[in-house]
């Protein structure tokens, strides 16, 4: 075997045994508490707890012009840049709030949401209590853009009309991996619900 094909090999083994890592430590990342109400064939019906959100505004502008400089503030936030130059541990997932103003928010972890959170240094990061909410959630693999994320919001929408449902508001994408990790990605769109009938 030449040294350029083991070298190859070498390359690509190491690449995977990366990916899994990632993938495996992804897996021991907080979450958001939620309780499943009703699986459907198509979504999920959950009844999240209330939350604190670190949140940018990112404008009237789209998931793709937007999602990256919106995250690296939120990350820059909990990897120390705060008054206090104090680390969070991160959770997940990331959530875009596609509205007139859409929004980046971070989930504050359980621990740290009961006390006071370090004052961020970026005027552009605000804190905010979400109260409890019905959605309704669509699981689904890959990568996203615009495209995709807006063909989950039609097809969890229909299926949701399909079923009677009021949607109220503008949607979420809860966005699970780090952009390195290719292997097990995990996204999902939701609408908040009136009510479950």
């Amino acid at each position: 075997m030449n040294k350029v094909l083991l070298t190859l090999i070498i390359i690509v083994s190491v690449f995977f045994v990366f990916q899994i890592i990632s993938a495996m430590k992804n897996s021991d990342i907080e979450t958001p508490k939620y309780e499943v109400v009703k699986t459907y064939k198509d979504f999920e019906l959950r009844q999240y707890e209330a939350m604190l959100l670190a949140t940018t505004n990112l404008g009237p502008s789209s998931f793709d012009q937007k999602s990256s400089e919106g995250f690296r503030t939120i990350a820059s936030y909990i990897f120390g840049k705060n008054q206090t130059n104090e680390k969070i541990a991160m959770t997940a997932p990331v959530i875009y709030h596609a509205d007139s103003a859409s929004t980046l928010s971070f989930v504050v972890p359980q621990s740290n949401a009961k006390g006071t959170m370090p004052t961020p240094i970026d005027e552009n990061i605000s804190f905010v209590k979400q109260e409890p909410k019905l959605l309704a959630v669509l699981t689904f693999s890959g990568f996203v853009n615009d495209k995709k994320i807006n063909e989950r919001f039609i097809e969890l929408k229909k299926a949701l009309l399909r079923e009677g449902f009021e949607i109220k508001g503008k949607g979420y994408y809860f966005g699970y991996n780090p952009p390195w990790q290719l292997i097990g990605r995990k996204n999902e769109v939701a609408f908040e619900l009136e009510s479950v009938h």
